[in-house]
């Protein structure tokens, strides 16, 4: 299931309403390969960048990019919300194959459940494909999500507290899906409170009011704002403004670094994308 479309490019994104501006020159490069943390806290502006990057709020100054394309509503994007919204009577295979027949109308039916299987085995629910929704736990559940939305193959993943509920175990589990999705070939970005498997992530963007205050490598987040835990960087955010830590974010030795980074290298193998290199033998390492 390759999935290579392009790098996600968010250049100088400002977002007003109400006379506030909400978002303020946010800047943003991912590349098909990568899965991003997005954390903040409460009110930062997490679900207004989401909204931009999904095409449903036009910021009044910069461009958002997928590839070669500027994303739309009915772009190349696939979203997760934090509540399932499945039919639970259904079963597994009930529910991907009529999304795949809305989602896929041209395609011919034995190419529908062709991509069912496929995406069914992915999320690792083809032992599950005949129970009903509503016998799944909140962990499966959400792998029906995720799946729903790999059937058209999207270049981009956007996953909003994906794992809120789950407990540690399997918010880790999780997460190294998330992981291996980005391999396919995608961009994965993932909104979340969970701080227990952010050394997975290739890149961890913070912000705060608005504004990024830390775009870079998961470990280097530590050193920057000087904590030994992820979750200690909420106690560090309200000591300085938004704007003065960005001004500290965009004067930085990890943003330079991080800017500079080659682009995963994909290689195809049995069909499929998978990640060699930029960090991925220590990724795979602590996903098992």
């Amino acid at each position: 299931m390759d999935a290579v479309s392009g790098t996600l490019d968010v250049s100088d994104v400002c977002l007003r309403a109400g006379g506030v501006d909400i978002l303020e020159a946010i800047d943003l490069r991912l590349h098909p390969g990568e899965l991003c943390a997005l954390i903040g806290p409460s009110g930062a502006g997490k679900s207004s960048l989401i909204k931009v990057l999904l095409g449903l709020r036009a910021p009044y100054r910069g461009t958002v990019r997928l590839g070669d394309s500027a994303i739309s509503r009915s772009g190349p994007v696939g979203y997760v919300p934090q509540d399932d919204a499945l039919h639970r009577s259904l079963t597994v295979r009930r529910a991907l194959t009529f999304a795949a027949r809305l989602r896929m109308p041209e395609a011919r039916e034995a190419t529908r459940q062709r991509r069912v299987d496929e995406v069914l085995r992915q999320v690792g629910l083809s032992d599950r494909a005949r129970l009903r929704i509503r016998k799944l736990s909140g962990g499966q559940r959400k792998r029906v999500s995720l799946a729903l939305e790999l059937l058209t193959e999207p270049g981009l993943m956007i996953l909003d507290e994906p794992t809120s509920g789950l407990d540690p175990g399997l918010e880790a589990k999780m997460m190294s899906l998330f992981l291996e999705i980005s391999r396919s070939g995608r961009i994965v970005l993932v909104a979340t409170h969970a701080m227990q498997s952010l050394r997975l992530c290739h890149a961890l963007m913070v912000i705060v009011a608005g504004r990024v205050a830390f775009l870079g490598e998961p470990a280097e987040a530590l050193a920057f704002f000087r904590v030994q835990e992820f979750r200690d960087i909420f106690d560090e955010l309200p000591k300085i403004g938004a704007a003065a830590w960005h001004r500290r974010y965009a004067g930085s030795e990890a943003r330079r670094r991080f800017a500079a980074r080659q682009a995963p290298r994909l290689e195809r193998s049995r069909g499929k994308a998978t990640e060699a290199g930029h960090g991925s033998a220590r990724a795979t390492e602590e996903a098992r």
